[in-house]
């Protein structure tokens, strides 16, 4: 048990654990977590404190990392049989099988792997799913509710205009009207109910998966990644069952005024109330139809050495001043920071510009709120949201100092702080925080990608990657290849895109920062190149040098 030390227990003696290693399975009290820290064969092994341990979903909790068959730790990942193999399965059971994986190589970096990433977009879209449908549910009771409301005026205003008979009929159409307004908005207000519970479902899944991103070994949150999957598409299934239910037609009530309620001597009846359907507008995104079908090869990373850039695009961008951001937009179209924003067409060309009261230096695209995040440097000390439809300032967020490179992680902003550091700061400029504290120089750019952030440093000629609680991953510094950098962005894979001004040239830094390439010169157009953008759908990647042209490469 995770609450009793185990190697106490194996000694038959009753003492509450205080770690848990998740290598060697089991917990550990004070005084053995000393002798565990010390001992050469463990003093490597991760721990991680009981109380955190014991958040983890339990499902997690009763994953074990030794075969239960054999006792022995599991060492390969048997591909054909989709499980983890000890020594003796491997002999036994598996001895014919070929796509036979180290799990040690299996399980590394599971955490910040495409599979993961795919599972955290799916509950983000099937939670956007089920949102769409229970708005659409509850505009149609409120339609509902608006059209008995304006029927009814006009059975009271027809019922002005004839006798005492007629009071006896329009109590009927009334009892008929009320009835089928209350039998339709029960049947809607049950498959609310329903879509609730699955909404809460897919919340729990997203606050499960954080958890296990935090606190689960390497190898329990790949083992987990199965058990999500199959919930991930179970909910998939249940938001599709949704959109097929017959409850999911659009009702409106209508009224059809008998002919011959004038003459209220042959009228038997005031009307008919008639329950009309059609179509539902909410269409089910499923993701491209992956269905949550995540595969193994997906964790292995391309190699800086694999990638390759083409069908090179040139951009004139007719810029008045100097360039220091841009961005790709979903749509194609491209946004780049000149003396006011330049928006472009996705053929490049020039569609329309935005006017600031400052000159902006970096950008920033919010899908979820369609709205640009725009810094504005040195110039004023304020970020401002906008509104790319209407090309108008949304909100205004004031910050006591010079802004620099700004990035989205997720729902908030991460930025460079002049002289402060990185910060973050939510969208309605409430909650700023320093992400990490130190002297921030002038012109630095931030990029973030999963649980890492990146940020360009001219004044040392480094790149520099921390993890979202601040601490130090790596520092990457090689002045033959990268001097002055600034733009940085981050493909899929976490290979680092930075440009590098004073060589005229972008390079490419492998994930764990100790190699680089470069991939792009001035061979390639770049003449004092400054902003760049790697846009992950469509794997394009955007670089701008500081005045007069822009280029737009296919990445693969």
């Amino acid at each position: 048990m995770a609450s009793n030390c185990g190697v106490c227990n194996f000694r038959n003696i009753n003492k509450a654990s205080v770690v848990w290693c998740s290598e060697c399975d089991e917990g550990l009290c004070g005084e053995c977590r000393e002798h565990h820290c010390a001992s050469k064969s463990t003093r490597n092994h991760d721990t991680i404190s009981i109380t955190e341990y014991q958040k983890l979903p339990t499902n997690v909790l009763e994953i074990t990392q030794t075969c239960q068959k054999h006792k022995e730790h599991y060492q390969t990942f048997c591909k054909k049989h989709d499980c983890p193999c000890c020594r003796r399965c491997v002999i036994e059971t598996h001895n014919n099988c070929n796509d036979l994986t180290a799990i040690e190589d299996i399980v590394k970096n599971v955490k910040s792997s495409n599979a993961w990433l795919e599972v955290e977009q799916i509950l983000v879209q099937l939670l956007k799913n089920i949102q769409r449908i229970r708005n659409d549910r509850t505009e149609n009771l409120k339609c509902l509710q608006d059209q008995r409301v304006e029927i009814e005026g006009d059975i009271n205003q027809t019922r002005k205009m004839i006798n005492d008979r007629l009071d006896k009929i329009q109590d009927k159409i009334i009892k008929e009207l009320y009835a089928n307004e209350e039998n339709e908005s029960k049947r809607i207000k049950l498959l609310l109910c329903e879509i609730e519970d699955i909404e809460k479902g897919i919340s729990d899944l997203q606050g499960n998966q954080n958890n296990i991103r935090q606190h689960a070994s390497e190898l329990q949150t790949f083992l987990a990644l199965k058990h999500i999957e199959k919930e991930v598409s179970d909910k998939a299934e249940c938001i599709q069952s949704v959109l097929k239910n017959e409850d999911m037609t659009i009702k409106t009530l209508a009224l059809n005024i008998n002919k011959d309620v004038q003459n209220i001597c042959r009228a038997d009846c005031f009307g008919s109330v008639i329950v009309n359907s059609k179509s539902c507008k909410v269409v089910n995104d499923s993701n491209k139809n992956k269905e949550a079908q995540m595969m193994i090869p997906s964790l292995i990373s391309k190699c800086i050495d694999d990638i390759k850039l083409s069908n090179i695009m040139r951009i004139d961008l007719q810029s008045a001043g100097v360039v220091t951001g841009c961005a790709i937009l979903p749509n194609g179209k491209m946004m780049f920071c000149d003396s006011n924003l330049i928006v472009l067409k996705s053929n490049g060309m020039h569609e329309f510009g935005i006017q600031l009261d400052t000159r902006p230096f970096d950008l920033a695209y919010f899908e979820r709120e369609n709205s640009i995040a725009v810094t504005s440097g040195g110039g004023s000390n304020v970020i401002h949201i906008i509104d790319p439809n209407s090309r108008r300032i949304k909100k205004t967020i004031k910050v006591r100092d010079a802004q620099y490179g700004i990035a989205l992680n997720k729902t908030v902003l991460v930025y460079c702080k002049l002289g402060k550091g990185i910060m973050e700061v939510q969208l309605n400029g409430e909650s700023e925080k320093a992400l990490v504290q130190f002297k921030m120089p002038p012109y630095s750019y931030v990029a973030v990608h999963g649980d890492n952030i990146y940020y360009t440093n001219r004044d040392n000629h480094s790149v520099t990657c921390y993890d979202i609680h601040g601490n130090l991953k790596w520092e990457f510094k090689d002045t033959q290849n990268l001097r002055y950098p600034q733009g940085i962005s981050v493909d899929s894979n976490g290979n680092v895109y930075v440009v590098s001004t004073d060589t005229h040239s972008v390079v490419i830094i492998s994930p764990d920062g100790k190699r680089c390439r470069t991939i792009l010169s001035s061979r390639d157009g770049l003449n004092i190149p400054r902003a760049m953008h790697f846009e992950p759908t469509s794997n394009k990647l955007l670089v701008a040098n500081q005045t007069k042209f822009a280029f737009l490469f296919d990445v693969s």
